[in-house]
Order: structure tokens, then sequence, then C-alpha cells
């Protein structure tokens, strides 16, 4: 494995050879949301890279955290890679990054995976107050222990065997008040322009959802609309939730194998 950073200031890792993977975690989580799918897609002939989000782990901050700003780093990342174009695996607030990315730059982006994707802002009332909810806990000393405890409850099935070393990194970059800032201001980053890139989308896509996902009121539903708003396909893991391939990381790793099998 190799750890670098984009001039950017993107951190990565880089494992194996072969055609561009990319993999981005959601706001707020660490490239190591994908530590049991890394070698599994790598194993079958890819180069699988890793990247935190700005101003995210090891990623240097930025001035903006939106979702236009987070797709230019995913150009940039995958320009500086020189190894493009790249299936894009996205999860939570990726996705619409990804998407933007891809409407942009159609020759960077081969693909988009899609993992329990938020590409549109929620309207109802309920989601308008979870997102002022939101800018207003996660700040201040108290924020790191409010994010633990949210994103704890987002494993259903089958919680990691190491949850709570990964949920102790977490705390630890959310207690960083730059970083606090960065996991905030991405969690809360708008949805303007995204049907518009949605509408100039012509990648292949997959939109992999657990069954269990509580960030929306009906998943399966869910699923079934985003994929069909992608022109694409979905995967739904049973009983998972909002991360499935950290739940079930054999089934998701299958999934996304089979559908860079297909673009071969």
């Amino acid at each position: 494995m190799i750890t670098m950073s984009t001039p950017a200031g993107l951190a990565y890792d880089s494992v194996g050879s072969g055609p561009l993977v990319v993999l981005l975690p959601g706001a707020g989580d660490l490239r190591s949301e994908y530590r049991f799918v890394v070698d599994r897609i790598a194993s079958a002939g890819y180069r699988v890279v890793a990247a935190d989000l700005p101003g995210h782990g090891d990623s240097s901050t930025a001035s903006e955290y939106t979702v236009e700003s987070t797709a230019q780093a995913i150009v940039d990342l995958i320009v500086a890679l020189d190894a493009g174009p790249a299936v894009v695996v996205g999860t939570s607030f990726a996705p619409a990054a990804a998407i933007w990315a891809a409407a942009e730059r159609p020759d960077l982006v081969g693909g988009i995976v899609a993992i329990s994707p938020h590409l549109h802002a929620d309207g109802s009332l309920k989601g308008r107050l979870q997102w002022v909810a939101l800018k207003g806990l996660l700040r201040g000393p108290w924020a790191a222990a409010v994010w633990a405890k949210l994103y704890t409850g987002w494993y259903k099935a089958s919680p990691p065997g190491d949850l709570a070393a990964e949920v102790g990194r977490l705390r630890t970059m959310v207690a960083e008040p730059a970083r606090r800032a960065a996991v905030r201001r991405t969690l809360t980053a708008g949805r303007a322009g995204m049907a518009e890139k949605v509408s100039r989308l012509d990648h292949p896509s997959l939109v992999v959802f657990g069954s269990a996902d509580d960030h929306f009121p009906d998943p399966v539903a869910e699923a079934a609309s985003v994929s069909a708003e992608l022109g694409g396909q979905h995967v739904l893991v049973d009983g998972a939730g909002h991360y499935p391939h950290v739940e079930q990381p054999q089934v998701v790793a299958q999934a996304i194998l089979a559908f860079l099998g297909r673009r071969a």
C-alpha cells in the first residue's frame, strides 16, 4: 500500500494495479471506511485508491466544502493519478460529488457506484429540522461525542468488530476545530444544481443500499428510485444500515466486482 496526497492536498492510499477504482467515504468518515473491501477489489486486478474527503482525515482543509468543490477535488485526484478513467465508488454525500464530477468531466469517469447516496436535499419539515440540528450539534467540544453516537447507531445488523477503534479515530478528527468545521459543512452542503448534473450523467451506474438504512423513510423504495434516476441497477443488502460495505463487505465487494466486470 502506498500513501500519498495530491498537489491539492487530498490524501489517499493506493493498492494494486490495473484499471482505476476510486473509493470516497461519506461526510464525517475516513478512507478506512473501505478497509474491508479494498483488498477484495484490488486482488481481482484493479488499482484501488481510497481517499479522504477535503478537510477530513489526512487531507488538507479547504475554503469550501460543497458538492461542487468536492467534485473538483475528485477531478484533481484522477488527473494527478494519471490513470483514468476511474470508476468512482462513493458513500452517502460522496456520490453526489462523483456524479457532479462525471457530468463536468465525463472523460475522467468510467462509472459510478453509489452506496447509500444522498443525491438531493430533503425538503420535508423533518429533513429541514435535521439539517438545522446537525449544524448546531456539530459545534463546540461536545461535537465529537454527538457524532460518535450518531455514527454508531447507523450500523444495524453486523457492526464490525473494530467499530470502537474506528469511532475513536472519528472522534479525534471531529475534536479538531478545523476538521469539525469541514465535517459539519460537508454534512450540511446544499444540493442546488444536482438535478441538472444527474440529467447529464451518461455513465453506467450501480446503487447499493442496506435494507435497514434509517437515513431514508423507505430504503428499499429509495434504492429503486435512485437507480431509475441514474439509469442503472441496484443491489439491496439485507439487514444492513447506512454502511453496507462495512457490515457485509463480501456481498458489496462482489456486487462492485460484477459491475466492474460488466464494463470490461
